[in-house]
């Protein structure tokens, strides 16, 4: 590899690293792993004892995939609120290398705590990301995230010279951001959402203020925290935004586009990656759907180890055009949140197309009303612009209804509410897609 063709990577050898190797490390990473998280973690140790697992029985990464047990986010919220354990039986070590405890955001239900080292694996992905897309040392790239989690980690990007801007992700900070951009000429956005965009395009039509100017250093803007709808793609398309779409890797990570824009990369020197049976515990073709389940192989605070996340994917090994050779995801939806409607599957992934029909309701926001997995008729919450509502709101419902019935093929019952209505339901960054009566 020459000079100029390992520029386009910020760890090259990492990021191109052979097949063989990938798996050749993970085995080293996990034999090491095994015996210190089940001495280290409660729930580790309880976990692997029910299954009658002992570190002994690791010898390989076979041995690992074929013996070790399964822990999921019920299991860690049950040993929390059985043992009264803020950390879910996760943490192995103490301060100073225990930094705290971030959390999922519960918008599939209660947030479960994700204790966090000092030095958190996530931002080794988003480096890498960040390069490709054009950041280099010195250069300025907009930080605009939620802290509910755990902060903003900015001095967290001393060593690789890039030099994030810290706006909060509010959509009262959107003005700032825009102001921040003209100032400083970031060359990429970490990140928007649904919220942020909806108050970015009402700022330009209120103001008339020209967003396509004022994003014009940007070499790309990352979305991500679930599928954008294809409305919101056209809005940010039409500011000069190339969109990197972005999703978490099992809530150890983060999994993001690269320019090829064919999957979402998956780094394995940090995280081992199974592709499994929605149903059980067998590996599942390349191509085809399963359940995303991970271990962390580069944290030792608190390690998830064959973590099912309950996320859908299609995944693949095969090297991507970009010149990697990680493998990469396409997330389809939650397995919690599929419903059976008289036979029929639905996702979420299965209702954002349908939004575009009708101008009222092509900010993509929607609920799922969710009593139970099986149902005679699928209830929707969905949001509409009051602005652009050229009839009745009945008369919308009825279109709605009808046009949704027919796509899918099942009854369908349909309660509006103003998208602004819909906002409040979630953190800053999306909404709960699926919700109970």
């Amino acid at each position: 590899m020459n000079k100029r063709e390992a520029d386009r990577y910020f760890d090259p050898d990492v990021e191109t690293m052979p097949r063989e190797q990938i798996e050749q490390l993970q085995e080293a990473r996990i034999l090491q792993l095994v015996p210190y998280a089940y001495h280290r973690s409660p729930l580790v140790k309880a976990v692997w004892d029910d299954a009658g697992v002992k570190p002994t029985d690791i010898r390989s990464l076979a041995d690992f995939k074929a013996k070790v047990p399964f822990i999921d986010k019920d299991m860690i919220r049950r040993f929390r609120d059985q043992h009264g354990d803020p950390f879910g039986g996760l943490v192995c070590t103490g301060a100073p290398h225990l930094r705290g405890v971030g959390f999922t955001s519960g918008t599939t239900g209660d947030p479960t705590p994700l204790p966090r080292s000092e030095d958190h694996i996530a931002l080794v992905g988003l480096k890498r990301e960040l390069w490709q897309m054009g950041v280099r040392p010195t250069d300025y790239f907009a930080y605009v995230l939620f802290t509910f989690r755990e902060g903003l980690n900015a001095d967290k990007w001393l060593d690789s010279g890039m030099r994030p801007v810290t706006i909060q992700h509010l959509p009262s900070e959107m003005p700032h951001l825009v102001e921040v951009s003209r100032q400083l000429r970031p060359k990429a956005m970490f990140m928007l959402s649904t919220p942020l965009i909806i108050t970015l395009d009402a700022y330009q039509k209120s103001t008339g203020d020209d967003l396509r100017e004022a994003f014009s250093s940007y070499q790309g803007a990352v979305f991500g925290g679930e599928p954008m709808s294809p409305n919101l793609r056209a809005i940010v398309e039409s500011w000069g935004l190339e969109i990197f779409e972005l999703s978490s890797l099992g809530d150890l990570a983060t999994t993001m586009e690269c320019k090829a824009h064919d999957g979402m990369h998956t780094w394995e020197d940090i995280a081992l990656i199974e592709h499994l049976d929605p149903a059980g515990d067998q590996p599942v073709a390349d191509g085809e759907r399963g359940e995303l389940v991970v271990t962390a192989l580069m944290d030792d605070v608190a390690p998830l180890i064959r973590y099912r996340t309950d996320d859908l994917i299609r995944f693949t090994r095969k090297p991507c055009t970009c010149g990697r050779t990680h493998g990469r995801m396409k997330p389809l939806g939650r397995k919690g949140d599929e419903m059976i409607i008289q036979g029929r599957s639905v996702l979420p992934l299965d209702i954002f197309p349908l939004m575009q029909q009708f101008p009222e309701t092509c900010t993509g926001l929607f609920q799922l009303v969710r009593a139970a997995r099986e149902a005679d008729t699928l209830r929707l919450r969905v949001g509409y612009a009051p602005a652009t509502l050229t009839g009745s709101e009945a008369d919308l419902g009825a279109r709605v209804k009808e046009a949704f019935s027919a796509a899918l093929g099942i009854p369908v019952e349909v309660q509006l509410l103003p998208n602004a209505e819909l906002l409040k339901n979630g953190p800053p960054n999306k909404i709960p897609r699926v919700v109970k009566p």
